[in-house]
């Protein structure tokens, strides 16, 4: 924990400047530096330990939308597909700032709340953990951790946008 405490906040303080741009998560301008960043390094922690927790094998839908009109395109419910269209994200991709390109697909990722000891599995409520928006004829997809509201802008292999574009058929 201590390791990924110190790696966010190296992390943090590296893309601070150059970087506030792509982050949703730098505090008000009006914040002091040193508020700022410490804002930005909570978050980063936050940000690295719910995606630690995601557990890729228990996603349990993927709902796609068409990011102009909202409507359900698609809803992909078998397991091996979405962690086919997922698993790139473990790949090395690179922030980016948000692309002129119109917006193509929202991706919900919804999976189970855990049932904890005593709880009826038939009250698990699912949450949606991720939101990812394509753009048209390009490689950058907008990741959104939603219960932490952080945005990353990342710019992808051509393959991982098609991926992830091919869950709308």
């Amino acid at each position: 924990m201590k390791a990924r405490i110190i790696a966010a906040g190296m992390l943090a303080a590296a893309l601070t400047l150059p970087l506030s741009g792509c982050f949703d998560i730098v505090g008000d301008t009006t914040d002091s530096p040193v508020d700022s960043l410490t804002d930005l390094v909570e978050n980063a922690v936050e940000a690295a330990d719910q995606l630690q927790d995601v557990e890729w094998d228990k996603l349990s839908r993927a709902v796609v939308r068409d990011a102009a009109t909202g409507d359900v395109v698609a809803e992909v419910t078998d397991q091996p597909t979405i962690e086919a269209a997922f698993a790139p994200f473990s790949s090395k991709n690179g922030l980016t700032s948000k692309p002129e390109n119109a917006e193509e697909y929202l991706i919900e990722v919804w999976q189970p709340t855990t049932v904890k000891l005593g709880e009826d599995a038939a009250d698990a409520e699912e949450i949606q953990i991720l939101e990812v928006i394509t753009y048209r004829d390009s490689n950058v997809v907008t990741l959104t951790v939603t219960p932490l509201d952080l945005t990353l802008h990342l710019d992808t292999s051509a393959d991982t946008a098609d991926v992830l574009r091919a869950l709308a058929e």
